[in-house]
């Protein structure tokens, strides 16, 4: 991957109709941040990007903010994957979204503390990231030379908060 851009959904209400956690929607503070977070996202956001969405409903309810996935010519998919659900490991998060492709762009809308912990664990810090609610973690790779031929480097390229 080149680039991975982690977004926590906004903020949701603390319960659903049919008391699942999955169900549960943004609150009206929510949807305002996911919007906001979405047109700064949009001015940045490279054409070849894979999105990717817990199916959790607040997830789907923060990407569906993304101007693209409302505009017919720009149109992306969205990609809902069971492993950012907000009950699967670090682990089988990092399985899918590492690899070698150094031109690969994915977005995941997911939920904290893994969206911390898969940052931490790229970024090889000691304690997991804080990730708020709805805010944007921008991460990079890069190729490196060194005496053993090319090292990946992760290094943090932005954050981004509603309260921008």
């Amino acid at each position: 991957m080149a680039n991975l851009i982690l977004w926590r959904h906004a903020d949701a209400e603390p319960d659903s109709a049919s008391g699942l956690d999955s169900d549960r929607v943004l609150s009206k503070q929510g949807r305002k941040d996911a919007t906001r977070m979405a047109a700064w996202l949009d001015q940045f956001l490279p054409s070849n990007t894979t999105i990717l969405c817990s199916p959790a409903r607040r997830c789907l309810e923060t990407v569906a903010a993304l101007p693209q996935l409302n505009n017919a010519k720009l149109k992306r998919q969205v990609q809902v994957v069971d492993f950012l659900a907000a009950d699967r490991s670090v682990e089988q998060m990092l399985q899918r979204l590492v690899n070698d492709d150094h031109q690969q762009t994915f977005l995941v809308v997911g939920h904290q503390p893994n969206l911390g912990l898969v940052i931490s664990q790229l970024l090889g810090m000691q304690s997991a990231c804080v990730v708020k609610k709805g805010a944007i973690w921008w991460l990079r790779q890069r190729a490196l030379a060194n005496e053993n031929g090319l090292a990946m480097q992760t290094y943090l390229f932005a954050v981004q908060q509603p309260t921008y």
